[in-house]
């Protein structure tokens, strides 16, 4: 047997990758988050000391030159995790102060006194850099001054770093939680399947009774009712298979036993005319035994449980084909046996050997028990979506008391004087029942009326 899966694996399987799935996309959001505020706080920053510079950019003598110390503008380029450039230039473009290898910024209209961001790289290294427009009043007139300041990236990448870390590693956390959760869940939830498991496993072969539905989940309790019916169908072919079993036992062992002693009979007599009425006593007890043994081979067929092939058969000509085979045997005892209809094709989904079988077992039913020169009819007729089978006979019928109990196996009529095994009416049954259909015995004036109602259509198992 192949390796299977797990079902429990294949669970957590279907929740962990959903849930790794939406960390991994949080996680690029996230990133791109953090890197945002990472930015945006380090880039006021920035500009808050552009501001500061620009604050100290005067003009004197009609030269724009940066007022503050040399010592204070140091103090403007210490950052103990990333190098800080500054830069200021006149109207014309000249350096005032700071940096003269600064990107400038790009050319868009900038607003004065308005913070403008830009990428770049100063000494080789990637900077970030805030450029101003600041007004310097100049005698008469304002001009305008450019106020840059740039620095690394590192700050950046260390805040961006611990953002995303703060939300990346709860997140884990939390889907960490939701897996053990799950698997907490979905052992639970499938503990009914252990106990289906363990419970199974603890029983018997011969032991097909139900399972135990109740506090099972929907979805098992589904599986368990499916179980149920399954076991249902095998303790009826089980039963079946034990009450053939058990009646072919009985039946057979007192006409083999008759067999004997005839045969020991025969071998004890001498005279050759005592020797042959031995034999056809003899003869007499194996064609009985043969009818028996076929009669329950027909009823074994026809148990439930046992799958017959089922095609489209013409119910009008088996029952006509079935009626000409026993006209000869009819004939022995000057029976009138007929075959009347009305429908041309009366088509069902059926077993046509079955079928045949159930036919003359009813006939030979209502041979045996028909007087000399009586009459036997046979009919199949169509009402609404069933096709209806019927053998009437003119013989002595069937007293209400019997009316129960002629379905019954080996159950025969007190006043029955005909040899037989009483298997005929309970095979017809049985065949009836594996079409779906069923078998009614009808009052009638004349004498006994057996109908068989069969679907001219597939019905589920169970429906009738």
């Amino acid at each position: 047997m192949p390796h299977a899966t797990s079902l429990r694996r294949q669970l957590v399987s279907w929740l962990l990758a959903p849930l790794l799935a939406i960390w991994f996309i949080g996680g690029i959001m996230s990133y791109f988050i953090a890197v945002g505020f990472a930015d945006l706080a380090h880039d006021r920053a920035l500009f808050d000391s552009a501001l500061t510079l620009a604050s100290q950019v005067k003009s004197e003598n009609g030269a724009i030159v940066v007022s503050a110390p040399d010592t204070a503008l140091k103090m403007i380029a210490i950052d103990p995790y990333d190098k800080v450039f500054f830069r200021v230039t006149d109207p014309d473009h000249r350096l005032v102060a700071g940096l003269a290898d600064m990107p400038a910024p790009p050319e868009t209209d900038i607003l004065p006194e308005m913070p403008s961001y830009h990428d770049g790289k100063v000494e080789g290294r990637r900077v970030r850099i805030a450029s101003l427009f600041h007004t310097v009043h100049a005698g008469t007139k304002d001009v305008l001054v450019l106020v840059q300041v740039a620095e690394t990236l590192k700050k950046r990448r260390v805040l961006a770093s611990e953002i995303l870390a703060g939300i990346v590693l709860p997140q884990l956390l939390l889907i960490s939680l939701a897996l053990a959760i799950g698997w907490f869940g979905i052992r639970h939830g499938l503990s009914s399947l252990d106990r289906i498991q363990r419970e199974v496993r603890s029983r018997s072969h011969l032991d097909l009774s139900p399972l135990q539905e109740e506090n099972a989940p929907r979805e098992v309790g589904v599986l368990i009712h499916a179980l149920n019916e399954l076991l249902g169908r095998l303790q009826s072919a089980m039963s079946a298979q034990a009450r053939f079993i058990a009646n072919a036992a009985h039946q057979l062992r007192t006409p083999l036993a008759g067999i004997k002693t005839q045969a020991e009979v025969a071998l004890r007599q001498s005279d050759p005319a005592l020797i042959r009425h031995a034999l056809q006593q003899l003869q007499a007890s194996n064609d009985r035994t043969i009818h028996l043994v076929n009669q329950l081979l027909a009823l074994a067929r026809a148990e439930p449980g046992w799958e017959a092939p089922m095609t489209q058969v013409d119910m009008v000509a088996i029952a006509s084909e079935a009626t000409g085979e026993w006209v000869p045997v009819a004939l022995k005892k000057n029976i009138d046996l007929g075959f009347e209809t009305a429908i041309e094709i009366g088509r069902l989904p059926g077993n046509a050997l079955l079928l045949r079988e159930m036919l003359g077992n009813l006939l030979d039913n209502a041979i045996r028990y028909t007087q000399t020169g009586g009459e036997i009819t046979v009919r199949v007729a169509r009402l609404e979506s069933l096709l209806i089978l019927t053998v009437e006979d003119n013989g002595p019928g069937i007293p209400p008391a019997e009316r129960d109990l002629v379905f019954e196996r080996f159950h025969r009529a007190a006043q029955a004087q005909e040899d037989g095994c009483g298997l005929g009416l309970a095979i017809v049954r049985e065949i009836a029942h594996l079409h779906h259909g069923e078998v009614f015995l009808v009052d009638s004036a004349r004498g006994a009326l057996f109908e068989v109602r069969l679907p001219e259509a597939h019905q589920p198992p169970g429906a009738q």
